[in-house]
């Protein structure tokens, strides 16, 4: 079997989506190698660039430089990205941001892998132009996928309430984790060193790593949740992720409570650091609006760290019964969970005791097996 892998709308990699392509690539490849099948990976310049080191093993096909503008590449995608998949021999192409990017047409069959649908439950996530393109353009065109993919349980309910498709039409192949990178460290390790010295952080921290979005990831509430707790007087509240424009609202939120001296703004950091800097925090914290996974818990329980978490979304299947749950939407109750991440040594020592048992389940081998089997089907009903 050939897969062709489009690689758009996937961030470069600087995202929870590009995340999810460049770690789900090697074991996609690796697979398909062993089964005596080939992935070829369809992007332009910029993209293939981004994801090259996961691409080894695999064959790759650039775009034309003209489709790198957002506009550009959703038009290339909806018209000709199809076709284009189906001159390179494919046997099926698999859609790894669909809900982003998908085809109006393809002569081989589709799968289709959708993250979330938070436009449904975020208002103001996007602007109305992204809003409107996506639900009255690409909600039509998944529907009309050979197969579908959801990420997790809540995903796939959202999927048969705002797409109307049926829950048993739909996969649930759950993201994974890499359990060899997100490990237990001391904090006189090297990795935990690299990542205090690149980012700048000194004594005990709780990070967040979101994008800075509002208002889906939430960071206001989280500020004046972090405001009236105790761990305030204790611990830096690191907010790690790229500026998605609410980087001058916080700021300043963050000026209007008092909090610049407890609050570090570290934008995007490289992905190299980002175990050291897991398993250097004293929690690792979740709390947006809603999650179609939220892979940074799951990467803190693998750690041995534990994880404050929004009852939202995919986060209860995600951490269990393994982090401090609360409501993204009181500030009160993300207070309080903030205060157990610090102070409860119970929650602390089950997530260190239980936490990488429960992430060594979920691997990014198992995922690649589910989406192959899921492609198998769809070229074989």
């Amino acid at each position: 079997m050939r897969v062709a892998f489009p690689l758009g709308g996937t961030d470069w990699g600087r995202s929870g989506i590009g995340t999810y392509v460049r770690c789900l690539l090697p074991h996609l490849v690796t697979q398909l190698r062993d089964a005596g099948g080939s992935l070829v990976a369809l992007g332009n310049r910029r993209e293939l660039d981004a994801y090259r080191a996961a691409l080894e093993g695999a064959d790759t096909v650039q775009v034309p430089l003209v489709f790198d503008r957002p506009a550009a590449s959703a038009a290339w995608y909806l018209l000709d990205a199809g076709r284009f998949a189906g001159a390179t021999g494919a046997d099926v192409i698999l859609y790894p941001a669909a809900q982003r990017r998908c085809s109006l047409r393809s002569p081989v069959p589709t799968v289709a892998v959708v993250h979330d649908l938070g436009q449904f439950h975020v208002q103001g996530k996007y602007d109305p132009l992204r809003v409107f393109y996506f639900k009255r353009l690409m909600i039509p065109l998944l529907r009309g996928a050979s197969r579908h993919v959801a990420i997790s349980q809540a995903t796939r309910d959202n999927m048969v309430q705002h797409m109307g498709l049926r829950g048993d039409a739909i996969d649930v192949v759950y993201n994974g984790v890499d359990c060899t990178r997100f490990v237990p460290m001391d904090e006189k390790s090297e990795p935990v060193a690299t990542a205090r010295r690149q980012s700048g952080l000194e004594g005990p921290y709780l990070l967040y790593p979101a994008r800075l979005e509002h208002p889906a990831k939430n960071h206001m509430r989280l500020l004046a949740a972090f405001a009236q707790s105790a761990a305030r007087r204790t611990h830096t509240l690191a907010l790690a992720g790229g500026d998605w424009g609410a980087g001058p609202m916080l700021e300043s939120e963050i000026t209007r409570l008092g909090l610049t001296e407890s609050v570090r703004v570290l934008g995007f950091l490289p992905d190299e650091i980002f175990p050291g800097l897991v398993a250097g925090a004293d929690g690792v914290i979740m709390v947006g609006l809603t999650e179609g996974f939220g892979l940074p818990a799951l990467e803190a329980l693998s750690a041995g760290r534990a994880v404050c978490a929004a009852r939202a979304g995919a986060l209860p299947e995600v951490v269990g019964d393994l982090a401090a749950m609360c409501d993204p939407l009181e500030p009160s109750s993300i207070a309080t969970a903030l205060d157990r991440l610090v102070g409860d040594d119970a929650l602390r020592a089950q997530a260190a005791s239980e936490g990488p048992g429960w992430a060594a389940e979920r691997g990014w081998d198992r995922t690649a097996a589910g989406l192959l089997r899921v492609c198998q089907s769809a070229v074989t009903p």
